[in-house]
């Protein structure tokens, strides 16, 4: 996370975004840098069938979208609002004079960059289904503490379909489906009308 303070000097702006708004879309042009003050993001495309599939979530204090930013190049996903969310907007010439002009920041953005990449590289190597459980317990307290700030009980509704969380941890649909089954069964989730609520 870059300080607030520093994307301030280099005039970055705030801008808030509704549930559902489009940051940007796929094959955009990279322009900004972008980092979440408080809300959530997930960055998705759709296939030719018209099917999602969701490459990440990020929340509070996360950036997103910043590779192709670094390549001058278009975003290879669309970038969607999970909640009410304010985030810091900062131009892509403004933010590469801030990488230049601040090592230790540079230092700080470029191991964020490794700590993705490094995410990506193990959930690609898949997720034992020992661990599934304790993996989407850990997908639904990111969800519902740190993107949608809720703390009622089972007042989280999931808004993802088994296949999209399947996806986002390595697991297989099947995997996916029976863990949460047995998750309702122990009372950590409770399933209705086919939805997840956490």
């Amino acid at each position: 996370m870059i300080k607030e303070a520093i994307l301030n000097k280099y005039g970055a702006e705030i801008i808030h975004f509704s549930k559902g708004d489009y940051i940007f879309e796929k094959g955009n042009n990279a322009s900004y840098y972008f980092q979440i003050i408080n809300g959530g993001v997930k960055m998705n495309y759709y296939n030719e069938s018209g099917n999602e599939f969701i490459q990440g979530i990020f929340g509070k204090n996360k950036s997103f979208g910043e590779p192709p930013l670094l390549i001058d190049s278009k975003y290879p996903a669309n970038a969607i609002c999970l909640s009410s969310s304010n985030i810091y907007r900062l131009k892509k010439e403004a933010f590469k004079e801030l990488l230049l002009n601040n090592n230790e920041t540079h230092y700080v953005f470029t191991k964020m960059i490794s700590n993705k990449l490094y995410y990506k590289a193990t959930i690609a190597n898949g997720i034992t289904s020992n661990s599934a459980e304790k993996a989407i317990i850990t997908l639904l307290k990111y969800l519902k503490y740190e993107i949608h700030e809720n703390t009622v009980p089972f007042g989280l509704k999931v808004d993802f379909t088994r296949k999209h969380i399947a996806g986002l941890l390595g697991l297989s649909i099947e995997s996916t489906i029976r863990t949460i089954k047995k998750m309702d069964a122990k009372n950590v989730v409770k399933i209705i009308n086919k939805k997840i609520y956490y």
